[in-house]
């Protein structure tokens, strides 16, 4: 009896285990499939609140820089009017558009005037954005007096503390898709409560406005104890035999979404096989542990790839971040080297060498191909990628795009043929940048692919029925190459990867050009037909809908591009201008050394500055042709000082053309800088044909002259100021032959020379950028110091990345990753790391003035005079502003010689040599800008 008691007891076990665990894992499924289900609509609705999130910021912001502007409440108010039409039409339909009490009157965009004795100030929307500091507030829904429409607002204080801009939409969309989850069946109840319990959407419409807080319900009280506590999940319930699996997610504003799931019937069918399993229970035991084995499988299998997905998305994110980081830092060198290379090859005459710096340019121009291509993936991959559509000329695009394309074909011994349509629309509307880089992309692959025979490159266009004012921009590429087998034409748009790879190994690329492709013109709606013969050759085409601008056609292109291109091929310069004056700003000595050497052929007279004030000086007093403006600067950046310099009504630059010079090669740089008020903008590394075409744009045509006028049509005889590699070698204390000696002096102190002649380009070069390095030491870390005890970080963070750049150029590596270091705190916002390593850092900095000055300062610093006192150097300033007002050089020159039979204090050297650099070159407006707090 015992044993068949044991037997009983032992089924019962099994039985209770099986019955457990079926209940459980099906609750599990259960309450996974909802969460599923409550986490899409909880995304839904963040969506939708997301989009007039949007609005609303991207309309305080604009308020704000109008109200910093002083602009008029008639300019506010049409502002919000023509934002509200702009919204209603294509972004958010149910909405009364934007409205807002502004500098002390209620503005609606909407035209709406309210009642006599309506007070906005009083309205829970004011009361409770004013409340938000600044932050986006979501106000409760509230019934609309002019339509009568239960709406929500959205609302956000502006920046001077007393007024607030608005928008109202109506709960239409919340109310759907709460509605929409019952009726698809994800959810047998669905509603959305508000901070203070208030129902805002539910998906029966008559339980809209309920306190759900005081609310008797036992779902309800359950849930509202939880939401109370500040929790978020689910909660399993049973209510009247019923089973309730309730998920709650919390959405903006302090809301909270809420989806309930009638589980009754999931959970009956779970009782019903309870008799079967007794009747079997003989056999569960035999198959007890195999079940057990597999259910374990299973969650360990559940869990390897929930760790699997985790993994793969951070790796994504990491990768992409990754990608953005390392492609921005590899352009700042690749700046220089481009930059120093292009000087080498407009100065020097040995055949040798023109045809190494040829190679390096090719190489870099490689390069810096390589690293747009991964930038533009990442942006692409992170959904950042923006369409800009602006005017351009057609004409200009594919000159330059014929430009580069014949260069390569050339070299491998390919006729180019150009079919373009001569009655194409020549000025339209779209995206250039994004065009241009697609045809690209599509040119250079046809030339890489194509060994022997042609490239054929067409436009054309066709007229859109009923758009009188758009037309069908045609493109296509035919070539005679290899062509792609049918099995291969999957592989032409994937990330990474290139046709016959085995066979193509030597041809050069990322395999990302054909991807970028298609993802850029299925941004504008277009996508890249191919059609191919393996063996004879493609066919590359794509349509695109442009506007147009005028009807101007682009005539007989082949003919105007071969007469331009004979015209031009004689000369490495397309023109110089010795009577133009240009400013140049950039707080890195370094880089104004390359523009200015890109120039230097051009006769261009530059004026330089290193920080935005000292631009602003001398904008005040000299009128330039055009001002090259450097955007990220410590103290004020670019678009301050460009802001500045125009609310200037005195200035005699107010018309000068301004254009930005940036690293930023993201998306939205353009839109930025435009809308700052730039005339254009230039990114770095600089290309020089577009500088060129840049400076015969903006410089008048009457100053323009042609390469063989020469320097002999300089004005007076006088010589254009010369780049900082000439100024350097000038002087013969600091560049002649035996400078390269001295360099022995660095050797094993923290120098790496032979680094530095490397990255200058060459020895000659090394020497004047040592010295820019050299003169910069004092004033770079007095500034730093300056920032760091005004904890200044973010300026702080710029000047030590500035710093970094030239550290790395002169070969001096551990201090170039000191710097670094310093940097990454920075954008961290690490205050502490900066704290811990300052003082260290600038120690080590300041000793490189002591460990250079042999090779530059050995005369200045051995003379056997008595040293210079405090009134003396007074003065000598003064009587060096005076002579540089006057534009006296021979009084500068006596001067300076008076000051050979003294030494010169240790604080004012750097300051010194700057002033002894500016005197050689005759600029006076720099000494006085130098000696201005002097005096």
């Amino acid at each position: 009896m015992m044993m068949y008691l044991l037997i009983i007891a032992f089924f019962a076990c099994v039985l209770f285990i099986y019955y457990t665990k079926l209940f459980s894992e099906t609750r599990e499924n259960i309450i996974n499939n909802g969460r599923i289900n409550a986490i899409e609509s909880t995304d839904r609705i963040d969506k939708s609140l997301a989009a007039s999130m949007d609005i609303i910021n991207l309309s305080a912001y604009t308020i704000d820089n109008m109200l910093r502007e002083n602009r008029s409440n008639e300019d506010i108010l049409d502002y919000l009017e023509n934002e509200t039409v702009a919204i209603q039409g294509s972004i958010l339909t149910e909405t009364t558009g934007l409205y807002g009490y502004i500098n002390g009157i209620y503005m609606d965009g909407a035209g709406w005037v309210p009642d006599e004795g309506y007070e906005p100030t009083e309205r829970p929307w004011y009361i409770d954005g004013m409340a938000g500091e600044g932050d986006i507030v979501i106000v409760d829904p509230y019934v609309d007096q002019e339509t009568g429409t239960v709406m929500i607002t959205i609302v956000r204080k502006l920046c001077d503390d007393k007024s607030v801009v608005a928008i109202d939409f109506t709960m239409g969309d919340l109310q759907r898709i709460v509605e929409g989850q019952v009726t698809d069946g994800a959810s047998s109840e669905e509603f959305i409560v508000s901070s203070k319990g208030i129902i805002i959407a539910h998906s029966d419409p008559t339980q809209i406005g309920t306190d759900y807080f005081n609310s008797k319900d036992y779902v309800s009280m359950s849930v509202t104890k939880e939401i109370r506590k500040g929790n978020t999940g689910n909660l399993y319930l049973e209510d009247e035999n019923r089973n309730y699996m309730v998920y709650y997610m919390p959405l903006y504003n302090g809301w909270t979404c809420v989806s309930v799931i009638d589980a009754t019937e999931d959970f009956n069918k779970l009782r019903n096989p309870l008799v079967l399993t007794i009747i079997i229970a003989a056999v569960m035991i035999t198959t007890f542990l195999m079940l057990v084995y597999q259910s374990a499988k299973k969650d360990a299998e559940i869990r390897k790839s929930e760790i699997m997905t985790e993994r793969a998305l951070a790796a994504s994110e990491a990768k992409t971040s990754f990608l953005s980081n390392m492609s921005h830092e590899i352009r700042t060198p690749i700046n220089a080297i481009l930059g120093m290379n292009e000087m080498i090859l407009r100065e020097s005459d040995d055949s040798s060498i023109l045809s190494y710096a040829d190679n390096i340019r090719n190489a870099g121009t490689t390069l810096l191909g390589l690293i747009n291509d991964i930038l533009d993936f990442s942006k692409i991959e992170a959904g950042k990628i923006d369409i800009i559509p602006v005017d351009y000329d057609i004409n200009s695009m594919a000159n330059d795009l014929v430009t580069m394309i014949h260069n390569r074909a050339d070299a491998k011994g390919l006729q180019m043929y150009l079919d373009f349509d001569p009655e194409t629309p020549r000025y339209l509307n779209g995206d250039e940048v994004r065009i241009k880089q697609i045809i690209t992309n599509i040119l250079t692959n046809a030339v890489k692919y194509t060994e022997k025979g042609s490239v054929t490159f067409h436009i054309g266009f066709k007229k859109i029925e009923n758009e009188p004012d758009k037309v069908l921009l045609r493109v296509s590429v035919k070539d005679t190459g290899i062509g792609i087998k049918e099995e291969d034409k999957a592989k032409l748009f994937s990330k990474f990867e290139r046709i016959e790879e085995k066979r193509n190994r030597n041809v050069e690329g990322t395999g990302l050009g054909m991807n970028i492709t298609q993802s850029l013109l299925e941004l504008m709606g277009s996508s890249l037909d191919v059609a191919s013969t393996y063996g004879l050759g493609s066919v590359f085409s794509f349509e695109l809908v442009q506007g147009v601008v005028k009807w101007e056609t682009m005539g007989n292109y082949e003919a105007s591009y071969r007469s331009n291109n004979i015209k031009r091929k004689d000369f490495s310069v397309r023109f110089i201008a010795p009577e133009a004056n240009i400013l140049v700003v950039d707080d890195n000595p370094l880089n104004i050394t390359v523009f200015k050497g890109l120039i230097k052929k051009n006769l261009v007279v530059t004026d330089t500055a290193t920080s935005g004030d000292e631009c602003i000086l001398l904008s005040q007093s000299k009128k330039y042709d055009a001002i090259f403006l450097d955007h990220l600067m410590p103290g004020k950046d670019g678009i301050e000082t460009l802001k500045e310099l125009k609310a200037q009504g005195d200035n005699p630059n107010l018309e000068t053309p301004v254009v930005c010079l940036t690293a930023n090669a993201l998306s939205g740089a353009r839109d930025t800088y435009m809308d700052a008020g730039f005339d254009d903008y230039l990114t770095k590394p600089i290309d020089f044909n577009k500088l060129e075409e840049m400076l015969m744009h903006f410089i008048p045509d009457s100053k323009i002259l042609s390469p063989e006028e020469g320097v002999d049509e300089t004005p007076n005889g006088a010589v254009p100021e010369t780049n900082e590699t000439e100024t350097a070698g000038s002087g013969e204390e600091s560049c002649d032959n035996s400078s390269f000696g001295k360099l022995a002096v660095l050797d094993g102190k923290r120098v790496d020379v032979k680094q530095g002649i490397i990255n200058s380009g060459d020895q000659d070069m090394y020497i004047p950028v040592l010295k820019v390095f050299y003169d910069s030491i004092v004033s770079t870390a007095d500034g730093l110091d300056e920032l760091y005890h005004s904890e200044n970080y973010k300026e702080y963070t710029i000047k030590v990345h500035a710093l970094k750049s030239s550290a790395k150029i002169i070969g001096a590596m551990p201090l170039a990753e000191e710097a670094q270091k310093l940097e990454n705190a920075g954008k961290a916002n690490d205050a502490e790391y900066i704290k811990g390593h300052h003082d260290a850092f600038i120690k080590e900095y300041r000793s490189f003035y002591e460990m250079i000055s042999p090779i530059f300062g050995e005369e200045k610093t051995s003379v056997s005079g008595a040293e210079a006192d405090e009134d003396l150097m007074k003065d000598v300033y003064a009587e060096l502003y005076n002579a540089a007002d006057k534009m006296d050089t021979e009084m500068l020159e006596c001067v300076f010689e008076d000051m050979d039979g003294y030494g010169i204090p240790a604080e004012d050297m750097a300051l010194f040599d700057e002033l002894k650099d500016a005197a050689d070159m005759y600029d006076y407006e720099r000494i006085c800008s130098l000696l201005q707090q002097k005096v």
